[in-house]
């Protein structure tokens, strides 16, 4: 469907044939639409469609493939501009990508140090606000609930946490424009809903929003059209209502929730009384307590989901178990049934980490097969000369994960959802007896969260212990066992799967 004309004066941004090229590939074709005064668009398409591309040229960050019908313009001060200066100035922005750069670059911001740099969108903080811009950063972190977040390093928190900063780092200046890519990635459910009930109200006080979305519980309410992307296209766009009901919707339609089933095969018989045994431990960052006395084990057949609120200590969690973080004193942990702990090369090979965090570290120039080998030797990226059989070895996995198709593509040019695929192939490559996931099916669409959940129950029934922190439990009930719910860094709840739901916890 194509949208009506609408008067000069009403226009915002205009794209006229507009496409984009990375790497050697069109990653946007032939792209016209328009963003009009008092729409508010949901962005919408598979994984490596384009979305957060198109929002990229919107907000003016990268400019189209040159081109004489090319056309892109900006209807800012009353006048139309082929340049985003201006219109940029008046735009938020919020993506993973940022926070990304934070982590691989270790800049170190407080919370309220990483807001404050909204005031001018820069990453950093070049200059000392005044009184009032002081206020207005407190009144934005009030606004969203994260005044407790000020002092907190931003590469301690949680993805959760850290993605409210970096919303009220966009909103900060009061933009007329909202552009967010997967807002709602990260957050725990009652966070959710707590921030599309904000950007409903921030919609309702004037200021347009533009975002992306693989999820339909994460539409804003409120917004009134929609474009699907195929392939760097436009498929449909138009009212909301309308674009749902296209056929090109079937990206945005969610997967059947898992049933859950008896208990995974777990393969060969361990021999070993545990997988993973912690007593006692206190795990601080920061010179914060994340984990307080804590006591858990993992015994052979069982599969793990860590549910609770952001900043419950989850990703702390599997830091633990992956050997990044040590008890403090008194605390122990012991894995595989031995006591003492094992060597750093010892433990990689035979767990394995998939985390946001992680994620961030490898998106530099590499090819899919490239990182999907480098889990062979638990590096960042290839260090070490790699042998045919091993290069053959990283292209079977690939296929047989439906991946072939990313094994020569530059990291740096895949969507987030595509690189996390990546990620999952590169932790599987080893066949670890446990595999350690940090929301896994973030920025996944619905095809691919069902492919990879289906993944992940062959996984299972292989053997492979699975320990998996996420806020959508419904889309793994259907091979996990058991259900640990954290809190402030202790367990409220641990048992299986049954007797979380008697207990009276929702998937």
């Amino acid at each position: 469907m194509s949208l009506p004309a609408q008067p000069e004066q009403d226009k915002l941004v205009q794209f006229a044939g507009v496409g984009y090229r990375a790497g050697g590939k069109d990653i946007l074709r032939e792209v016209s639409w328009n963003l009009n005064r008092g729409q508010n668009w949901a962005v919408l398409g598979g994984n490596g469609a384009g979305k957060t591309t198109f929002l990229r040229l919107v907000r003016g960050d990268i400019w189209p493939a040159p081109g004489d019908h090319h056309k892109r313009r900006y209807f800012f001060g009353g006048r139309a501009q082929a340049s985003p200066l201006g219109f940029k100035q008046a735009t938020g922005y919020v993506s993973s990508e940022l926070l990304d750069t934070y982590k691989r670059r270790q800049w170190d911001l407080s919370g309220f140090k990483a807001v404050c740099t909204g005031l001018w969108d820069t990453p950093l903080l070049y200059q000392q606000p005044v009184d009032e811009q002081l206020e207005r950063v407190r009144d934005t972190m009030a606004l969203l609930g994260i005044e407790g977040l000020a002092e907190q390093s931003i590469l301690t928190m949680s993805q959760g946490q850290a993605k409210k900063v970096l919303i009220a780092r966009a909103l900060v200046r009061g933009p007329a424009l909202l552009v967010l890519d997967e807002p709602c990635n990260g957050l725990d459910p009652a966070s959710r809903d707590s921030l599309l009930a904000t950007l409903e109200a921030v919609a309702a006080g004037g200021t347009q929003l533009l975002y992306s979305t693989h999820r339909h519980e994460e539409l804003v309410p409120g917004t009134s059209h929609a474009l699907i992307l195929e392939e760097g296209a436009v498929a449909v766009q138009g009212p909301l209502p309308e674009v749902l009901a296209s056929p090109a919707a079937a990206c945005f339609v969610p997967p059947k929730p898992q049933e859950p089933e008896q208990p995974p095969a777990n393969g060969e018989a361990a021999s070993y009384d545990y997988l993973v045994q912690v007593t006692g431990a206190e795990v601080n960052v920061e010179g914060e307590p994340v984990l307080a006395e804590f006591d858990w084990q993992i015994l052979p057949g069982e599969h793990w989901m860590i549910l609770g609120e952001n900043g419950a200590g989850k990703t702390t969690l599997l830091k633990l178990l992956y050997g990044d973080y040590r008890p403090g004193l008194g605390g122990a942990i012991s894995w595989f049934g031995q006591k003492g702990r094992p060597t750093m090369w010892s433990l990689r090979s035979r767990i394995s980490l998939v985390s946001a965090a992680l994620q961030a570290l490898h998106f530099r120039p590499q090819s899919g097969l490239e990182a999907v080998v480098s889990g062979l030797f638990g590096s960042i990226g290839l260090s070490r000369e790699v042998t045919p059989e091993q290069m053959e070895q990283g292209r079977g996995h690939l296929a047989e994960m439906g991946l072939s198709e990313l094994a020569e593509r530059d990291l740096t040019t895949l969507s987030y959802g595509q690189l996390r695929k990546i990620l999952i192939a590169r932790a599987t490559i080893t066949h670890p007896e446990v595999l350690l996931l940090d929301e896994p099916l973030a920025g996944l669409d619905a095809p691919s969260r069902a492919g990879v959940a289906e993944l992940l129950k062959k996984l299972a029934r292989t053997g492979v212990c699975l320990v998996c922190v996420t806020h959508h439990p419904g889309e793994m009930a259907g091979f996990m066992t058991h259900v640990g719910v954290l809190s402030n860094g202790k367990f409220t709840f641990q048992g299986t799967l049954d007797q979380y739901q008697d207990h009276g916890g929702g998937l």
